[in-house]
């Protein structure tokens, strides 16, 4: 099949302007550290600049799609949402059931991603999310999460 070529230079031209991982980031590196860490179908990994704008993801969609809760209280929202949240305030994390029974919960963590000695302030922040019977604490997602981060180079 062939694509027309001002079908591809619009998706070239859309993808040169998308928000990209800061220079010096390998996204190979980063997804490979982020997988060893907290990789599952259950989880979520998102990275987004001081506008909001999306710059990484990683982890199964369904996950970062899915309404989840917050642990303090309110409506389930999405990864986007909290991560947007995020913006601008100091790392924290959240553990709590997913709905009754107890069987699942959902761990949360985030904030500023980290940046490494010597390493340029890069303003990004960060969401990570796992849900499930195996779902991580907030505390253990946070901690994996960001020594991940640092290994990928931040």
């Amino acid at each position: 099949m062939r694509i027309p070529a001002g079908l591809f230079l619009t998706a070239v031209l859309l993808a040169g302007c998308a928000p990209k991982l800061p220079p010096g980031i390998d996204e190979a590196r980063l997804t490979d550290s982020v997988g060893r860490a907290i990789g599952s179908a259950s989880t979520c990994v998102i990275v987004a600049d001081a506008s909001g704008a999306m710059v990484w993801r990683a982890g199964g969609y369904i996950t970062c799609a899915r309404n989840l809760p917050t642990c303090a209280g309110g409506s389930p929202v999405v990864a986007e949402v909290v991560l947007r949240d995020a913006i601008g305030k100091p790392a924290r994390f959240a553990s709590c059931p997913t709905g009754t029974g107890g069987a699942n919960t959902v761990g949360w963590a985030m904030g500023p991603v980290p940046t490494g000695e010597g390493k340029p302030a890069r303003n990004l922040t960060y969401v990570a999310v796992m849900e499930g019977e195996r779902a991580l604490p907030g505390r253990e997602v946070q901690e994996r999460v960001e020594r991940a981060f640092t290994k990928a180079g931040f």
